[in-house]
């Protein structure tokens, strides 16, 4: 009975992802890719078009410094942890060379809106607090398991790259709870795909 409450008080915002996350899936099945990840950041920045934002745009140097701080830390960490399984392993890190467009895209049409929406929206309305940062990090994971391997038709890999999302969620629910202003989870974010993305095993 308390969980059914707790859905019915927050069932606009979560009706907003169960919609979003359905529009994206749809995208996914019968649009060109960059199609639909130009109607993905649309709809998520939708918190800014209805003046839902609660101010997590405020000018905020200490919330820049400590995303820069983390990312630099956890994200050395990872690299190292990738760099020590290919010598064990007996594969080879590579670094990827990434276009500087795409590099643009993931900051404005991935990092900056799933933030908005993410932690601006959804971590205000369910709570920013440790239990709203574990619900919407289940909800972040669960989207990108739905959009990245339900309909992408994706391998086992891809399938598991989307639910591990759930951990880097944390951190950044974890640094908006802490700093109440985007910059820093949305800067976590951005470095996080990119080492991501440009961190592979061959």
């Amino acid at each position: 009975m308390k969980e059914q409450s707790w859905i019915i008080k927050h069932k606009i915002p979560l009706a907003f992802y169960v919609l979003i996350i359905a529009a994206i899936f749809l995208g996914r099945m019968f649009l060109p890719a960059n199609y639909v990840t130009a109607i993905a950041a649309a709809l998520m920045l939708f918190p800014i078009l209805i003046k839902a934002d609660g101010g997590f745009f405020r000018s905020d140097s200490s919330g820049i410094v400590l995303g820069l701080v983390v990312s630099v830390v956890l994200l050395a960490i990872y690299t190292a942890v990738i760099f020590f399984y290919s010598l064990y392993s007996g594969q080879h890190m590579v670094i990827n060379s990434l276009p500087p467009a795409f590099i643009l895209t993931q900051l404005l049409m991935v990092a900056l809106p799933e933030e908005v929406f993410f932690r601006g929206y959804l971590q205000n309305k369910l709570g920013n607090d440790i239990k709203g940062v574990i619900i919407v990090s289940l909800l972040f994971a669960l989207g990108h398991f739905i959009t990245l391997c339900l309909a992408g038709g994706h391998n086992i890999a891809i399938c598991s790259q989307a639910v591990l999302t759930f951990f880097p969620s944390l951190v950044m629910g974890y640094l908006y709870l802490k700093t109440k202003t985007l910059w820093a989870s949305i800067i976590f974010h951005f470095f996080a795909n990119i080492v991501h993305i440009a961190i592979s095993l061959s």
